[in-house]
């Protein structure tokens, strides 16, 4: 089944969907890539071996594009990872993570859906390889919710998602963990067939080192480093078993690193270790990374192509919203705390704080005693809700301050009613604009850095806003009725 898939080109002249030279990846101070050089042939199965935590993830995130990496170059069908106008990530890169990224409220047929609309297909093909996908990989009703499913159940609607575009290159992380035997089989007869007719790479990490003995190219990686990558026969031929092979690579790599810290600076150390001890060392049985000598081309994409990878995708748009509102209709809870959390708030505030305060008493001094005076007029526009007016003399004013009646004093001069008109003429002399400037005013607040005087001084500030107006109109009806009697 494999023969037409390991026949080598020569070297240099095949081409790579994935190539990664002297790549580095650090977490703070903790350096999980180190200088890692990796080559995945177009059309290739490509099995990542490697105990936990050795960096697979994390190479596999770069490789995506979701993690940047701190040194080196990454290239994935021909371009860096998330280059304006690539689509990587995107359709042409499917990826099963290996934590779950699934919405529990959703149904299967809404996971593969949401996944169609994100990758631009259309209902019918998005309905066709979920049929396809539901019976290849064994899955429940299509209305069956993600929240009810088993790890594994849930597993195989991830490959699903993965799977729903029929992408060029496929990115499994441990995608049989937790699958049936014979169901593992039959996915892994599905990766060889997909990448034998459709010219699909694609890049598996796995536990089971056995079962990448179907891959055409294995990598062996450990602490974050590449220790040896080529097909699974060239390391056959000197063990039995790929695990074989590994812990002699392992245990050579632990050999070289000792010798390393022990050996003087600048003593030259070889580069490749045989399996056994008759082999000739100075030939590596695998081909470890990429000439270091190859220049690193360099991308550019137009204005165009730039500014549309900024602008989002209306689809996507449309995508995320209809999540939103599926998620609100499968959560009614949650929707309901959502709306109520608000109202709690503003109740929980009104109850503790209070509202605006009423009743204020402040003492009002006004020496003009004329019913028709300004300074009447001026007092009726004030907020008689807030501000309750105390008719006081100047001294019982200040006396009733200074003892704690009342908040503040307002006053006016015997003047005040005697205004200063200026006149100018607007509109070719059509209207006239009376302005009118008031003179012995006063206002006195003692304690203006509390609440109650705040209150008052905003009710000051705009009521002779609402004032002006209606004296504005009483002048000008005066001064037409003097013009009139002349």
């Amino acid at each position: 089944m494999k023969a037409d898939l390991e026949a080598p080109l020569p070297a240099g002249q095949e081409d790579l969907a994935i190539q990664c030279r002297d790549v580095c990846r650090s977490y703070g101070k903790l350096k999980v890539l180190s200088n890692l050089n990796l080559a995945v042939p177009q059309g290739h199965i490509y099995g990542l071996l490697g105990p936990s935590g050795c960096g697979k993830t994390t190479l596999l995130k770069c490789i995506v594009g979701t993690l940047k990496i701190s040194r080196g170059h990454i290239t994935v069908l021909g371009k860096p990872p998330a280059f304006p106008g690539h689509d990587v990530p995107g359709r042409k890169v499917g990826y099963m993570p290996q934590d779950l990224a699934l919405y529990n409220e959703f149904t299967i047929s809404d996971t593969l859906t949401f996944f169609g609309r994100i990758h631009g297909l259309t209902s019918k093909e998005t309905q066709a390889r979920m049929n396809f996908l539901i019976e290849f990989l064994d899955l429940p009703q299509k209305h069956s919710l993600v929240r009810n499913l088993s790890g594994g159940q849930r597993r195989r609607v991830s490959l699903g998602a993965a799977l729903l575009q029929n992408p060029e290159l496929l990115i499994l992380d441990e995608p049989t963990v937790g699958v049936d035997p014979v169901l593992r089989a039959k996915i892994w007869q599905h990766l060889v067939e997909i990448v034998k007719t459709g010219k699909v790479s694609v890049i598996i990490t796995t536990h089971y080192i056995e079962e990448a003995r179907q891959a055409n190219v294995v990598g062996l990686m450990r602490n974050g480093c590449l220790l040896a990558e080529g097909p699974p026969e060239a390391v056959m031929k000197q063990h039995s078993t790929l695990e074989r092979a590994f812990l002699q690579l392992c245990q050579t790599s632990d050999q070289i690193s000792s010798k390393r810290g022990s050996s003087p600076q600048g003593e030259q150390l070889e580069n490749s270790q045989s399996f056994e001890s008759g082999r000739d060392e100075s030939q590596p049985i695998l081909a470890v990374g990429l000439a270091a000598k190859d220049e690193i081309p360099k991308y550019t994409a137009d204005w165009k192509v730039r500014a549309r990878h900024l602008l989002p995708k209306w689809r996507n748009i449309a995508a995320l919203m209809i999540k939103t509102l599926v998620r609100m209709k499968r959560m009614p809870f949650s929707l309901c705390f959502q709306f109520l959390l608000p109202v709690i708030q503003i109740s929980l505030i009104c109850l503790c704080v209070g509202g605006d305060p009423n009743g204020i008493h402040v003492a009002v001094v006004n020496n003009e005693t004329a019913p028709s005076s300004f300074s009447q007029s001026l007092l009726s526009f004030l907020d008689n809700s807030s501000v309750h007016q105390v008719p006081l003399s100047h001294k019982e004013a200040f006396e009733g301050i200074y003892n704690g009646e009342y908040w503040g004093v307002i006053g006016f001069g015997k003047n005040f009613t005697s205004p200063r008109f200026t006149t100018s003429s607007t509109c070719g002399g059509s209207a006239d604009e009376y302005v009118v400037t008031r003179r012995y005013q006063t206002a006195f607040f003692p304690f203006s850095g509390c609440m109650p005087p705040c209150i008052v001084l905003h009710s000051l500030t705009f009521c002779p806003l609402l004032w002006l107006p209606s004296v504005s109109q009483t002048l000008l009806m005066g001064r037409r009725a003097v013009r009139t009697e002349r």
